[in-house]
Parts: structure tokens; C-alpha cells; sequence
């Protein structure tokens, strides 16, 4: 008989060929080959070992199998040949030696086979004898790893003992299973493959862990173990616990190791697979499968939860005809592109392990498995002990991580021990240590604010200027008159403490002098848009209910008084005898003034906010920015907005300066960068957009006065910081967060050297406490994302419905102490660090399914802004999502001078995207649509999608919402012309402060415009418009359509 004719050839198992595909790098976390490392040392006599190994690769086929990867066969030849390589370390000193080998464990442990050998290999570490004084007594270490394409994890535990056991040893032959026909197994594999599918019906998403990134984004990762042991004692303690109950220890520790798993998962029920293998045969080799089992805490108790996995887990061995791999598919059907199962649990309790007398002792190992990011292994050591092993994923989830799921492992099982019981308490296992920033609301800072204002306006800094707006600049004594002529006309309307005065005014001095003398009376000062739409404005007017409403104009149905009425009466002489005690006032607890915000149904809602957490904000935020009587703030943001508070009453606090732009020109960022410049403003604090609108007008030094930069109530891009950075090293950059409900803002953030990535969110202000909550109501261990709950002094009092006073989404929750308190349960997740710091995730709307995939609108935006010429991306959701006709839609704006397709920017996307996240239409704009707040408005750019779903979007050519038309190059001619630049380059989308722009053209342009159209648009029209495209938008429309100004 040749030798061709005495090998053996079989063809590849499911799981054998499911192995080879992982290796292969464009599936998910692949690139990799389902193998086992072992590392062992003691006194071990290598000149034995080459000999031993030999024959064992004689005794056991699967040490002789090749497998080939193109015919998908495994051949098995007659002859032994040996992967053993010996490294002599003995002229090395011990400690040298040991570092060499820890040294080269790694690249051992994850090098991929090359398939024309057997897979499987065995290093050998050669040592120095010990000195009389080392505790170490080792001269020698084995590296061994062997692929699963041959051996299981028991079938590899088994031959460790053949080569390492006993010095006389008896080595019985195994050969690999045959391959039985498929065909009789059809009836049982359908049989078993209808109740796979009706058991996984409800699993819709693979395990949510914390994982670093979705997995579908990881190609490939090298692994790490971390490991626990459970001693012998307490094993044997937990496994009579559930002996009780009629459970095997093997479910009991499996159900305990998913019970902690699951407080990890962000949501829903967890889905992990369990290795499986058939009854034991004489045969090493690899003969395992895998089956699924769900584990859901919102079901039953522990105990009623472990039952059902017991039974779960009988039922799937008894289901095995529908194998591993096909399950996977299944999963893989419902979970796209994701990894089917990425956690495993591997049970290896029955499996060999060398005697404890043995001189030989496994010392390390790891696995790794093609798409799993965690395996979850559990094997007892020589004494007996339970040893939980995590091989984990280095890119899937963060080592502390696993280390906290190891502690918590461990006191949920000492908790159960503890008690006699299969269960335990939440709080038994979770570490909080996460929240030790959190400080009682006693902790508070009172800051007696409205006295200090009144200090500075009525003697202390009266010389000195409060307030410029415009070509008006007021002193404090200035202010503090309008301050006094107001209050004395609220008195005359008997108005007073408790009352409501709604103030629907422009942006002015007059707006100021009403809500301090408000505010000094004890009347409850409610800030209203005054560009608001009637309906709105009348809606905010009808539900809070004002007591006068001081506008410009009469409002139908509300007790008008203008502000030059007010400002008609005479001032006191002594303004304090009209005030409330401000001392007291300052701190009060009571409604001190409203702030609409905007509602999730569509309907701003109106917070109601206290004296007394401004006081606490006002004082933290002066302390920690060092603000003083020679600052100087820029004011921008909208004064119905909450940041604007601290705007006018911290600035007016300290006795600093506050800079106003002019009612004309408040949305004008060419002129905000003029008056920081005149002014030598050092302190800005606003949303992001605004900010950006800021630095995208600038020309440059005018804002090199600023000392500190705020921002907050939106994502803060790291390309920002970058700028700011590059702008002024020495600029302090402070990140701001807390929704209205929390009062300005109650959790901040010092943006350092180190915040190169996602800015923190940050950690709560003293008096604060800000709690992360699962769907049960359970505090999330650090990592895990859940929603922001904030308590303390900062929450609001509730909000004002038809006059009274609601407390929607104001709960009482269990704080880290156990102690029942009241918070507002905010529409935000995040998650913290170790570190006790807020990482932002998103809002509790801000995932969408586009055709069954979980997509996250804002990871899609994060990406799009990477692109290097790409200054701003708006990502949104429109259609139908119950229709299956949900899409996704990006508008970007390009950086200045930057060109880029809507067609380069989807190859972008596609690169460093999951398919499913990659936007369905790509639509550069010239600037994003921003709310009144200033905030990105995605419900109008959501109408901007649907307004243009009969375009052709499927094309990769840029799609735009604005055509350029004869009309806009006859606009841009006027500018060019006006501006005296040339016409080569520019079109009509071209930014005009790239061309030279200034407010002091627009006049000009205006009456070329007059004499070229036939249209008056005045030069305060004008100053919204960025390019010539948006300039003929406001002309009257003819046969395109095209996109208005941005920022109304």
C-alpha cells in the first residue's frame, strides 16, 4: 500500500469549517483561530518530553491531522511527526529568564497554525537550577497550544495528563470520530431546528455589554484572562444550596455567573452560548457543539430563573441535531452583521486536571475564540477549587470591566453562602463606588446672590460699568436706577412676592432692569421668546398665567405694561424698602422664576426653579472659575435659555462686566468677535453651536482676550477643543451639563490635556447627586450605560400645568445609602467611569431601527465630523419606521474652502461604519438648522428630508437642498461687485466672510438688490444670509426650491 493510499481523509465538520471561516478577517472579531494556550511549569524532565509527545501524536490520530482548507478535508497520515521546539535559558539569569518567556507568551498564545502541519505545538523553557534561597523551584516551562480544528477543551485536558501525569503511563489509542451521513439525521434536524427557532424567537439583539464599540466594528483582537477562584469550601457550600432545590452545581454556578453577567446588560434579556459536548468517548478530538440559552432578572427570582435554565439547558442536548453552527445562523439572521454570540460559557468541571502531588502545575492559559468577545470558562484546579476564567477580547471590553464582573462574582456567591439561599440583593454585588462625588444637598453653597447684585447696583460698585449693549453702556448705579424704577411699578401694579411677571421683551437693558426688580420683589420672573409664534407665545402665556406681562405691545387677553411705563416711574430713594429681605429671598426654596424648555410632545414645558439652587450655582461656579469684578462675559445665548441666568446673575454677582450685542445683530457672529475684540471679553459661556458659529467668523485675534470657554446642553466635538487649543494654550475649556430640571447646570467638567477623545459629561456640583438607572430601577455598575437620574439641591421644584404644579418625571429613588430621595429622571443616558466621572451616551430617543438594525444617530455623527473636511454633521431619522420605511439622512457642512462629495463622504462613512449606520442620503448644507436655543434642530431637519423624498437620493453624487440657478449667480455678481473681489473661484456657495464681508457693506448690497429685483430686503435681513444662495432664498420664490436662513 503507498503512503497516499494509507491517509486518511474525511471531510471538515460544521464546526470545523465554521473555525476555518473565523480566521478569515471579514467577519467580526475574526482574523483569529479557535485555539487553547497552556503554559506549565515545575521540575519537568524535558529530555523526556520530545519522546512522550511522539508517542502520543502515534496513539492519537487527531496529533497527525492536517487539514486542508481549500477541499475542506481533513487527512490523517500514518507517520507522527512532532511541534516541539526547546529554548535553553540556563546561561540566563532566573529572573532574566522568566522575563524572556513572559516576554514571548503572548505572540505564542495567538499565533495563528500554519494548516500544512498538524495544528497543534509544544515550547519548552530550559532553566538554571534554583539557588538554596529561591522559593521558586522550577527548571522548566511548557508552552503548548492546540488548534480546536482537532481537539476539544476536554480532549486537550486529557492528553495533559498523558503527557504530564504519572511517570509510568499506559497511552490507549484514539482515532477521530467518523463522519456519519447526513441524510438519515434530516427528520431530527428539522424537528430540532423548529424548536431553536420558537426558542430564540424573542432574542433580538446579541449580549449588550459594555462593550468599547459595537462589535460589528472590530475586526480583530488579541485576547487576555483574567481569573477568580472560588474556594473549595464555599463551592462545595453553594452547590448543597442548590442540591436543595434539586439543581446541579454546574446550573447553580452557570446561573450565578449569568445573574451578575446580566446586571452588566444594558438592556433586555441576555443570550450567551454554552458549549456542549456528547457523552464522553474514548476519542480525542473535537466532537463539541454549542446551544443558546437566554437568562432574563425581569422574569421570576434567582431560583425560578435557575430552574428554568436547567431545564433549558436538558431540553437543548436534547436538540443537538441542529447544531452550533446552525443556531449561529439563525441568531445571525435577527442580529445582521453583529456577532451572533459574543459571550460563551464553558463548562469544564468534569475535566482532568493533574494531581496536586504532581510536580508539574498549569501556570497560565488563555483561549480565543473566533466572534466571541468573552468566554466564560469554569474548571477545577488541583485542590479542588472553582476557577473562573474570563478570555476576553482586548477590543471588545475593558479589562476593569471584567475585573469588576470577577469581584462582583465573588460577593454575589459569598452573599449566598452568607444566607443559605439561592439569592441575593442587587446591592450585595454591585461596587458604587462610582458615586462617591456625590454630596448630600446640605452640602450646598449659598451664595446671596440677589443681595450682592444689590450691593454692587445701589453702593459698592456704582462707577463702575455693569452693561454694554450696543453703543449704551450702563453703570451699575445706571442699572441700579432702571432696577429701582421698575420695582417701584411692580408695587404700584401689586405685584410682589408669589407673583407671576412674564417678560416678553428683546434682548436689552430694559429686559434686565425687569428681571432683576422681579426678582429683588420676590415676584417669580418668567422669560418669554418674544419672536415666539402667536400660538406658542399665547400657549406659554395661558399656562403659567402672569400676573402682568411686560411687553412692547398690548397682549390680547393678559395685563399689559410696556416698559416705557415702567421706566416713566419714579425711582425710590431707598430701593431696598421695596425688596424683600435678599438675604433670605436668596436663599428661599420657593419658586423664584420659570424657564420654558422645550417639551418632548411638541409643547414647551415650564420648569419651576428655586432661588436656592441658583445661590448654590451662582457661588460653585464663581469659586471654581475664580470670576471677579475684572471680568468681562459676552452674553448670547437666549435669554429664555437657562445658561443666560448665570450670564446676567453671576457676572452681576461678582461685579464684573456683561457685554449684550444689540437686538439687530444678537444672531450676527462677525459682530460677537468685534465686541470680545473691543471689549476684551474673558468669559464665554454658550451651547456648542453657538460657539462654533463664534469661531467660524473669526478672522483672527480678536478673541484672544478670553481666558474661559464654556459650553454645554449639546455633544462638545473634540475637533472644538482642538481649535480652542490651537488658539490659546492657556485657555481653560470647561464642559456644562444638567437639563433645565436641574437648574443652569449641576454636573461640569475641566476639559484637560488628557480629554483627547469623548469630553467627559463630568461630576455633579457639590449638594448634587447624579445616579445611573437600569430599566429596573437598579443602580448600573461603572461602564454600564443607563439613564441619568440627578437629585439634590439643583432639582426643580416641578413644572407648571395649567397653572399647577406637576411633578412628571420628578421620582423618588433609592440612593447609593439605600435612603429614598427625590429626582428628576432626565431624558439622558450615560455611564460613569471608575473615576466617578459622566461619560455622555445618548438621549433615550437617540437610537432608531433602520429594517430590524439598532442604529445610533449620534455614533453616526461622531464619525462624519472625523472627516478632515467636514466642519459640522446633523444626523437624523425620517419615515416611516413601522412602514419599514425609516431611513437616515446626514446634512454636513463643509469646512471652510473644503470640497466634499456626498459621494466621498458615504465611502467615508461606509469605512468606518456598519452598513446599516450608513446614512441613505447625504446633503451638504450651507449651516445646520438650529433651534431658538441654538441647539441642532432635528425636527426641521427631519422636514427637510421628507420635503425632498421625491429627489433621486440613491445616486453617490452630492445631494444638496439648494440648486444653483441664474438668480443666486446674479446675487453673487452684487456682493462681488460691491466687495470689490474677483469673480473667479467664489459661487453661490461661498461663505461672504471668506470673500471680505463686513456689516458695514450690507447697506450697499441692499440697494443693488432694491434696483436688481424689484425687492426690499433690508440690511438686517441681509446679516443672516452666509452666501449668495441663502440671499436668494429670500427673494420671492420662482422655480427652485431652495433652503432659508439656518439660524431663524
Amino acid at each position: 500500500m503507498s503512503v497516499e493510499e494509507s491517509v486518511l481523509v474525511r471531510p471538515l465538520t460544521k464546526l470545523q469549517q465554521a473555525y476555518l471561516l473565523g480566521r478569515e478577517k471579514h467577519l467580526p472579531l475574526g482574523g483569529v483561530a479557535m485555539q487553547e494556550f497552556r503554559e506549565y511549569r515545575g521540575r519537568i524532565d524535558l529530555d523526556r518530553l520530545p519522546e512522550r509527545l511522539a508517542e502520543l501524536a502515534r496513539c492519537h490520530e487527531s496529533l497527525r491531522t492536517r487539514i486542508d482548507s481549500v477541499k475542506l478535508v481533513q487527512q490523517v497520515p500514518p507517520d507522527a511527526a512532532i511541534n516541539y521546539e526547546e529554548v535553553d535559558l540556563r546561561s540566563c539569569a532566573r529572573s532574566e529568564a522568566f522575563d524572556r518567556i513572559d516576554e514571548l507568551r503572548s505572540d505564542f498564545a495567538h499565533e495563528l497554525f500554519d494548516l500544512a502541519a498538524p495544528p497543534w505545538r509544544v515550547a519548552a523553557f530550559r532553566l538554571s537550577e534554583p539557588d538554596d534561597g529561591d522559593p521558586c523551584r522550577d527548571t522548566g516551562v511548557v508552552f503548548v497550544r492546540f488548534d480546536a480544528l482537532i481537539l476539544d477543551g476536554q480532549s486537550i485536558a486529557t492528553l495533559m495528563i498523558e503527557l504530564f501525569g504519572a511517570e509510568a503511563f499506559h497511552l490507549e489509542g484514539t482515532k477521530s470520530p467518523a463522519i456519519a451521513s447526513s441524510s438519515p439525521e434530516k427528520a431530527a434536524r428539522a424537528k430540532d431546528g423548529d424548536y431553536w427557532r420558537e426558542k430564540l424567537a424573542h432574542v433580538t439583539d446579541p449580549a449588550q455589554l459594555p462593550w468599547k464599540k459595537p462589535l460589528e466594528t472590530i475586526a480583530s483582537s488579541r485576547y487576555d484572562r483574567a481569573t477568580l477562584i472560588i474556594d473549595r469550601d464555599s463551592f462545595a457550600k453553594l452547590s448543597s444550596i442548590g442540591a436543595r432545590h434539586v439543581l446541579f452545581k454546574n446550573t447553580v454556578i452557570v446561573a450565578v455567573i449569568l445573574e451578575v453577567l446580566s446586571k452588566w446588560q444594558k438592556e433586555g434579556a441576555l443570550c450567551v452560548g454554552v458549549p456542549v459536548a456528547p457523552p464522553a468517548s474514548k476519542s480525542l478530538s473535537n466532537e463539541s457543539s454549542f446551544i443558546a440559552v437566554s437568562w432574563d432578572r425581569r422574569v421570576g427570582s434567582i431560583l425560578d430563573r435557575t430552574r428554568m435554565l436547567q431545564t433549558d439547558i436538558h431540553e437543548g442536548l436534547a436538540h443537538l441535531s441542529f447544531s452550533g453552527v446552525d443556531i449561529a445562523r439563525l441568531l445571525v439572521n435577527t442580529h445582521r452583521q453583529s456577532p451572533a454570540l459574543p459571550v460563551v460559557v464553558t463548562n469544564g468541571l468534569s475535566w482532568p486536571t493533574l494531581p496536586a502531588q504532581t510536580l508539574v502545575r498549569q501556570h497560565a492559559g488563555l483561549t480565543q475564540t473566533p466572534q466571541i468577545a468573552m468566554d466564560i470558562r469554569l474548571t477545577l484546579d488541583p485542590a479542588k477549587n472553582l476557577v473562573i476564567d474570563i478570555d476576553h477580547a482586548r477590543e471588545a471590553i475593558d479589562r476593569e470591566i471584567v475585573l469588576d464582573l470577577l469581584k462582583a462574582l465573588e460577593r454575589a456567591i459569598k452573599a449566598i453562602c452568607s444566607a443559605g439561599a439561592l439569592a441575593f440583593e442587587h446591592s450585595d454585588v454591585v461596587d458604587l463606588q462610582h458615586y462617591r462625588h456625590n454630596t448630600a444637598r446640605q452640602e450646598l453653597i449659598c451664595s446671596n446672590y440677589l443681595q450682592r447684585i444689590a450691593d454692587n447696583m445701589f453702593s459698592l460698585r456704582a462707577s463702575k460699568t455693569a452693561l454694554v449693549c450696543g453703543e449704551r453702556r450702563l453703570s451699575y448705579r445706571d442699572l441700579g436706577l432702571d432696577v429701582a424704577k421698575a420695582m417701584a411699578s411692580l408695587r404700584a401694579h401689586a405685584i410682589g412676592r408669589g407673583s407671576a411677571v412674564a417678560i416678553c421683551l428683546p434682548r436689552s437693558p430694559e429686559h434686565m432692569a425687569v428681571t432683576l426688580a422681579s426678582a429683588f420683589t420676590g415676584a417669580i420672573w418668567v422669560p418669554i421668546d418674544a419672536a415666539s409664534p402667536p400660538d406658542r407665545l399665547h400657549y406659554m402665556l395661558e399656562n403659567c398665567r402672569p400676573d402682568i406681562v411686560i411687553a412692547s405691545s398690548l397682549i390680547a387677553g393678559f395685563k399689559t405694561l410696556s416698559v416705557e411705563e415702567m421706566m416713566a416711574q419714579e425711582a425710590p430713594r431707598d430701593p431696598y424698602a421695596l425688596a424683600e429681605p435678599l438675604t433670605a429671598l436668596s436663599s428661599s426654596e420657593e419658586a423664584g422664576y420659570y424657564l420654558y424648555t422645550s417639551g418632548t410632545t411638541g409643547k414647551p414645558k415650564c420648569v419651576v426653579l428655586s432661588n436656592k439652587a441658583t445661590s448654590n450655582v451662582i457661588e460653585q461656579t464663581i469659586d471654581a472659575w475664580n470670576v471677579t469684578e475684572r471680568d468681562v462675559f459676552m452674553s448670547v445665548t437666549p435669554l429664555h435659555h437657562d445658561m443666560s441666568v448665570f450670564d446676567i446673575f453671576g457676572c452681576l454677582t461678582a461685579g464684573a462686566t456683561l457685554v449684550y450685542p444689540e437686538a439687530a445683530k444678537e444672531k450676527d457672529a462677525i459682530d460677537w468677535n468685534r465686541l470680545i475684540a473691543e471689549h476684551r471679553v474673558t468669559i464665554w459661556c454658550s451651547v456648542p453651536a453657538i460657539l462654533e458659529m463664534l469661531l467660524a467668523c473669526r478672522r483672527g485675534g480678536e478673541l484672544k482676550s478670553l481666558r474661559l470657554v464654556a459650553q454645554g446642553g449639546d455633544y462638545i466635538k473634540p475637533s472644538v477643543i482642538d481649535e480652542l487649543r490651537q488658539m490659546n494654550a492657556t485657555l481653560r475649556l470647561i464642559s456644562l451639563g444638567g437639563p433645565t430640571e436641574t437648574t443652569i447646570w449641576s454636573i461640569w467638567h475641566e476639559i484637560g490635556s488628557d480629554d483627547i477623545g469623548q469630553i467627559p459629561y463630568g461630576r455633579p456640583l457639590p449638594g448634587n447627586s447624579y445616579f445611573i438607572i437600569d430599566d429596573m430601577g437598579n443602580h448600573c455598575p461603572a461602564g454600564v450605560t443607563g439613564r441619568i437620574h440627578t437629585a439634590g439641591v439643583n432639582v426643580a421644584l416641578g413644572y407648571i400645568e395649567n397653572s399647577g404644579l406637576h411633578q412628571t418625571d420628578f421620582v423618588t429613588v433609592a440612593d447609593e445609602n439605600g435612603l429614598q430621595v427625590r429626582a428628576f429622571r432626565t431624558g439622558d443616558c450615560g455611564r460613569y467611569r471608575k473615576d466617578g466621572t459622566i461619560l455622555f451616551s445618548h438621549r433615550v430617543n437617540g437610537y432608531i431601527k433602520i429594517r430590524g438594525v439598532r442604529v445610533s444617530l449620534s455614533d453616526i455623527e461622531s464619525e462624519l465630523v472625523e472627516h478632515r473636511s467636514v466642519q459640522r454633521a446633523l444626523v437624523v431619522d425620517y419615515g416611516s419606521e413601522h412602514r419599514g420605511e425609516a431611513a437616515i439622512g446626514a446634512l454636513y457642512v463643509a469646512r471652510p474652502g473644503a470640497d466634499v462629495t456626498a459621494a466621498e463622504l458615504r465611502a467615508f462613512a461606509r469605512r468606518r461604519l456598519p452598513e446599516f449606520h450608513v446614512p441613505t442620503v447625504f446633503t451638504q448644507v450651507d449651516d445646520l438648522p438650529l433651534s431658538p436655543n441654538g441647539k441642532p434642530d432635528r425636527r426641521r431637519a427631519r422636514e427637510l428630508f421628507v420635503s425632498e423624498s421625491d429627489r433621486e437620493r440613491k445616486t453617490g453624487s452630492a445631494s444638496t437642498l439648494s440648486t444653483t440657478s441664474d438668480r443666486e449667480r446674479r446675487v453673487l455678481a452684487i456682493y462681488l461687485e460691491v466687495l470689490g473681489a474677483s469673480a473667479d473661484g467664489p459661487d453661490p456657495g461661498t461663505q461672504f466672510m471668506s470673500l471680505g464681508l463686513l456689516p458695514s457693506h450690507l447697506h450697499a448690497v441692499s440697494l443693488r438688490m432694491s434696483k436688481e429685483f424689484g425687492v426690499e430686503l433690508l440690511p438686517k435681513q441681509l446679516l443672516k444670509c452666509r452666501n449668495a444662495r441663502q440671499v436668494a432664498g429670500l427673494l420671492p420664490p420662482q422655480s427652485e426650491k431652495i433652503l432659508s436662513d439656518c439660524n431663524t
